[in-house]
């Protein structure tokens, strides 16, 4: 008998009483992008940028499911701000 709400193919961690797990990362710069807005023709205004930014920002997080149990969230949110002895991100 198969086993409801479980992934297909995800059988040998039921059978091994494991999680199953799902995990991504991603950053982000946080010095903000030139903008145009709208405005007449020939008189379009252009938001200036000055400085160099002030670094980036890194996010990582892992969803675990398990059959019978919660399903949990553990995340993490980093921000480089390019301090010396700082990392830029998850190692």
């Amino acid at each position: 008998m198969e086993e409801r709400g479980l992934a297909a193919g995800k059988s040998i961690a039921a059978a091994c009483d494991g999680w199953i797990v799902f995990e991504d990362e991603a950053g982000q710069s946080l010095t903000p992008p030139r903008a145009r807005s709208w405005g007449r023709r020939g008189c379009i205004p252009v938001v200036r940028v000055r400085g160099r930014g002030s670094g980036r920002v890194s996010m990582a997080g892992m969803t675990c499911y398990k059959p019978g149990e919660r399903s949990r969230l553990f995340y993490s949110v980093r921000e480089y701000t390019e301090h010396k002895d700082q990392p830029k991100g998850f190692g």
